[in-house]
């Protein structure tokens, strides 16, 4: 069925794909069993060791958290010695204060992770893993998904990766060298690298011209300003990248709708008091809300109620952590967000234990709350145009990819910027991974 072939690897921040070349035609491969052709870029390894792997991952999760009490801490030996720079001081033993109840861990937006300098391995129920490990186990699977589908165990492969690691070039020596670790360790042994939006410019279907490609993700926002010929030949003559990602959205989004029923705004008392801020903080990041499920901190929001603040919302804010609710609250969140890219306002509802949310949100609102982020993107679009030597009325066309690239308020930025650019529509979460796999991708540079 297959010729020689090639594989293209989009591992995303939020999404991994995965498109197979057999030098005739390109297609996704449906890796996610559950979710088809665009997989969660999510690893859950339960108590046993037993990995698990995209939608699969967040189901097993959820389910086996689904009733679950306070956290049980102790400390465990990591089974390693540590000698201090005081040569005055003696070896000690490493011990992590660990959860010795949990189910399982969940591991998500690992990608993310990729250029931090730390090089600290994280207690896996005894077992310590290095990120390569972690990514390594979700490459095992999207490489035994392809040997299932196509016959084939890929032994070369194109990997995406951002325009640019945030951080500068010891970042990007560090996050690139991690990811072809991790693929290596995934039995991986040809490991090239494109930057992303230069692969969707080569899947992209636009007609002579120079086109913007605007690939905006979970995690960031990568642009890319292409030339294609009268012949078909492409040139890339700039690319750009920054933070911007779909996920950061749908924080602000739940800072708004949902925090405030945890008590996030709430104060009581002659002197207002407030709930404390690192606890604010960690009500838009889940997995910051999981690691408050202490008993000792469960008791202190009793003390808070007892003390005059306001029961109802502190309830909802014990069940949140207490029963493992921030990732259900998150991806509610986050549908609402791509709801409101259709209609003018929708109800944010999301009803656990004693967690009520029934939030009218409407897209006005929420392009409010992303205004600093259309500001960030509106920066680099004119940095990227700058670069490539053009006037923003000479860009004919751009081309969209991305899960967050629907939201309305950052086409109507683009419109206003690039404003005799025709809209394009790539594959948005796929786009980038049939780029990938598609010949002549890899000769493709700035």
């Amino acid at each position: 069925m297959f010729g020689p072939v090639r594989f293209g690897l989009d591992f995303g921040t939020s999404n991994t794909s995965l498109a197979v070349n057999d030098g005739a035609t390109t297609r996704v491969l449906p890796i996610d069993a559950v979710a088809g052709e665009t997989m969660p870029t999510v690893l859950y390894i339960r108590r046993d060791g037993t990995p698990i792997v995209g939608r699969a991952a967040i189901d097993a999760y959820l389910e086996d958290n689904r009733t679950r009490g306070p956290l049980t801490r102790e400390f465990q030996s990591l089974g390693i010695l540590m000698q201090s720079s005081n040569p005055d001081h003696p070896i000690v033993e490493a011990h992590i204060y660990t959860d010795r109840s949990a189910p399982g861990r969940l591991f998500q937006a690992l990608k993310t992770f990729l250029g931090a300098p730390l090089e600290t391995r994280t207690n896996v129920f005894g077992n310590a893993k290095g990120l390569e490990e972690l990514i390594a186990l979700i490459l095992v699977h999207v490489r035994n998904r392809a040997e299932e589908l196509t016959g084939t165990a890929p032994d070369a492969i194109t990997v995406g990766r951002p325009v640019k690691f945030i951080g500068g070039d010891e970042v990007e020596a560090r996050a690139t060298g991690r990811l072809r670790a991790a693929a290596e360790l995934a039995g991986f042994r040809d490991v090239h690298f494109v930057a992303e939006p230069i692969a969707a410019a080569h899947a992209a279907e636009v007609g002579p011209g120079t086109s913007l490609v605007f690939d905006f993700g979970g995690g960031t926002l990568d642009l890319c300003v292409v030339r294609r010929y009268d012949r078909g030949g492409l040139a890339v003559l700039a690319t750009a990248g920054g933070p911007i990602g779909g996920d950061r959205a749908t924080e602000l989004l739940i800072d708004d709708a949902v925090a405030p029923r945890l008590g996030s705004r709430a104060e009581w008392g002659s002197k207002r008091l407030r709930l404390p801020r690192y606890i604010v903080n960690a009500l838009r990041d889940w997995h910051a809300l999981s690691a408050l499920n202490e008993k000792p901190l469960l008791e202190a929001l009793d003390d808070l109620v007892r003390a005059g603040a306001p029961r109802r919302e502190l309830a909802a804010l014990r069940s949140a952590i207490e029963l493992q609710l921030g990732y259900e609250i998150f991806q509610t969140t986050d549908a609402t967000k791509i709801e409101l890219s259709t209609v003018p306002a929708a109800i944010l509802t999301y009803h656990h234990a004693e967690v009520d949310v029934d939030a009218r949100v409407t897209r006005g609102r929420f392009e409010h709350l992303v205004r600093p982020m259309l500001d960030e993107t509106a920066t680099l679009v004119r940095r990227v145009t700058g670069d490539a030597g053009l006037e923003a009325s000479e860009i004919s066309a751009v081309v969209y990819t991305g899960g967050s690239s629907a939201i309305p308020a950052f086409r109507a930025l683009m419109r206003e910027l690039v404003p005799n650019a025709a809209a394009r529509d790539a594959a948005a979460f796929t786009s980038v991974a049939a780029g990938l796999a598609m010949p002549g991708v890899d000769a493709l540079v700035v």
